[in-house]
C-alpha cells in the first residue's frame, strides 16, 4: 500500500519528502550525540542523606530518574551541554561534588565507555504473554484472582469500538489524565497527531461500569502481533482503579485476542526498575521479558556515601551485560541470607527472561560469591560484593 501511494506521489513532492525525512533523521541523531547536563541535589529517600547527581541527558528520563532518588524534593542547576564521547571528561571536569553519574546512552555506544564500572539500565523492557493456553492457568497469582473478583462485583464489562469520536474522548479524558497523574513530571506524552494516525491500525477497548466508560487501551496490531499499546483512567480516577479498570483492561484485552485467534500477546514497556508497579503487575500475567529498548542509563557510582548506598537499596533493576539481561538488587551488610531470603529474592525479583539475578552486598571487601546459594536456585543467583562498584 506504501508504494503503492509513493509512487502515485510527484516527483517533485517526493524529492522534497526524502529530504524532510533526511532533516528529521539526522535531528533525531543530534539529540542521541548533543546531551544536556545538570547536577542535581537533593535528600536520598531511604537514607536521609544529601545525594548530588550529574546527569546528562534529556528533561522526561531526569524527571523519572530524579522522581527515584528524590521524590519530589530537589534542587538542579543546568550547566550546559555535551557530547555523547566526552561524558566521562564532562564528569571529571563538572561533577567533582557528585557522588551519582547517570547518562542517558544508546545501547550501540557502549563501546565507546570501556570497561568501567557502570550499569546498563534500559529505559523500557517489553514482555510477552502466552495466551494459547486456557485462561484460568494465567490467573494464578492471588491478586489476579482478585481482580477478577473486582470485576464480577462492580460488573465491569468490555466494548470494542474503531470510531475517531470514541478515540477522541479516549485520549483527552483517559490517556491524558492518567498518565499524568499516574506519572507528574516523569511522564512521556505521546502526541495526539501520532496517536490518531496509529489509530487506524489499532482497536479501542473500552471498559464500561454500567452504561459509563471509565477506562480504555488500544489494541495495536503488527506483523509481530498483537500489544497492549496505551491505556487510560477517566479522569485519572483512583476510584475506577479502585473498581478494578486496570485490572478490567488487561483481562477482556487478553480474552479478546485469545479469541481472535492470537496465541500471544505484547504487553508493552515497562520501565527497568523492579519495584516498578506497572512491570510488578505485568509480572503476575507471567509475562516474559523479550526484549529492551535501545537507549538507556548509563549508571556509575562516584563515591561511595551511605546515600549512593540508599539509592541502590532502595532501586533494585534491570541492566544488560553482554547482550544478558540480569536483575540487580543490593542488601547491607549483615547475617548470612537464609534459605526464605533467596526464596523472597527469587519470587519478588527473578522475571521470566533474565539470564540471572545478581544479589550486591554492601560491607564485605571485594570478594565474590562469599554465601553459599541454595542448590536450587544456584544457576539462576548469584551474590557479589558490592564494593567492588567503587
Amino acid at each position: 500500500m506504501y508504494k503503492m501511494m509513493h509512487h502515485k506521489i510527484p516527483a517533485g513532492f517526493r524529492r522534497i519528502l526524502s529530504r524532510v525525512r533526511l532533516i528529521m533523521w539526522i535531528w533525531r541523531i543530534v539529540n542521541i550525540l548533543i546531551l544536556k547536563v545538570w547536577v542535581i541535589t537533593g535528600e536520598e529517600i531511604l537514607s536521609k542523606q544529601e545525594l548530588n547527581i550529574i546527569y546528562i541527558g534529556s528533561e522526561e528520563h531526569k524527571n523519572f530518574l530524579t522522581n527515584l532518588a528524590f521524590g519530589n524534593s530537589y534542587k538542579e542547576d543546568y550547566i550546559g551541554k555535551t557530547w555523547l564521547w566526552s561524558i566521562f571528561k564532562t564528569v571529571k571536569a563538572r561533577g567533582n561534588a557528585c557522588s551519582l553519574m547517570v547518562a542517558e546512552v544508546p545501547k550501540s555506544s557502549l563501546m565507546l565507555f570501556g570497561k568501567k564500572k557502570c550499569f546498563y539500565i534500559p529505559f523500557w523492557v517489553r514482555g510477552e504473554v502466552d495466551i494459547s493456553v486456557d485462561i484460568s492457568s494465567l490467573i494464578k497469582s492471588e491478586s489476579l484472582k482478585s481482580d477478577l473478583r473486582r470485576i464480577t462485583r462492580n460488573k465491569l464489562h468490555f466494548e470494542l469500538t474503531n470510531e475517531v469520536t470514541q478515540f477522541h474522548n479516549f485520549y483527552h479524558n483517559m490517556y491524558l489524565p492518567y498518565i499524568t497523574k499516574a506519572h507528574g513530571n516523569g511522564a512521556i506524552i505521546m502526541k495526539y497527531d501520532f496517536m490518531k494516525r496509529e489509530f487506524r491500525d489499532c482497536d479501542l477497548l473500552l471498559i464500561k461500569k454500567e452504561e459509563e466508560y471509565i477506562a480504555g487501551v488500544l489494541l495495536a496490531y503488527t506483523k509481530k502481533g498483537a500489544r497492549l499499546w496505551c491505556l487510560g483512567v477517566k479522569d485519572g480516577n483512583s476510584d475506577y482503579i479502585k473498581d478494578g479498570a486496570i485490572g478490567a483492561l488487561f483481562y477482556f484485552s487478553v480474552l479478546h485476542l485469545k479469541e481472535k485467534g492470537h496465541k500471544g500477546v505484547n504487553l508493552g514497556g515497562s520501565r527497568t526498575f523492579l519495584k516498578n508497579g506497572i512491570l510488578r503487575y505485568k509480572n503476575k500475567w507471567s509475562q516474559h521479558i523479550v526484549g529492551t529498548h535501545k537507549i538507556g542509563f548509563l549508571i556509575k557510582p562516584l563515591s561511595k556515601t551511605s546515600a549512593v548506598e540508599g539509592f541502590f537499596l532502595n532501586n533494585p533493576f534491570i541492566y544488560v551485560h553482554k547482550n544478558q539481561r540480569n536483575g540487580a538488587i543490593f542488601a547491607e551488610a549483615g547475617q548470612p541470607f537464609s534459605k526464605e531470603d533467596f526464596q523472597k529474592f527469587y519470587k519478588d525479583y527473578y522475571l521470566n527472561g533474565m539470564s540471572k539475578l545478581f544479589i550486591y552486598r554492601f560491607g564485605q571487601g571485594h570478594s565474590r560469591n562469599c554465601e553459599i546459594v541454595p542448590p536450587e536456585f544456584s544457576g539462576r543467583i548469584t551474590i557479589c560484593s558490592a564494593e567492588s562498584l567503587f
